[in-house]
């Protein structure tokens, strides 16, 4: 799964994902199965670093934990230098 960009507020995170990719479906399947409220949902055509792409967002609340701030490690993409 890599990840475009991460807010983490440690009461709730969100996630951005390239949707054709299909992680961010995966990601909130991993963070349910840990415990976690994850909910995925379409962001549209957006315009990035990396250009225009279509992004899903994973909205992350603690469920069962106290926060957010100990989330499972996910891969970043690196952005782009100009």
């Amino acid at each position: 799964m890599t990840c475009l960009l991460q807010v983490n507020h440690g009461l709730w995170c969100q996630e951005s994902y390239e949707t054709a990719s299909r992680d961010a479906g995966k990601r909130a399947r991993q963070l349910r199965k840990l415990g976690y409220e994850a909910r995925t949902s379409a962001m549209g055509c957006q315009v990035t670093p990396w250009g225009s792409l279509k992004l899903s967002l994973v909205d992350i609340r603690p469920g069962i934990h106290e926060g957010t701030t100990e989330l499972p490690k996910v891969e970043m993409v690196k952005r782009p230098c100009y």
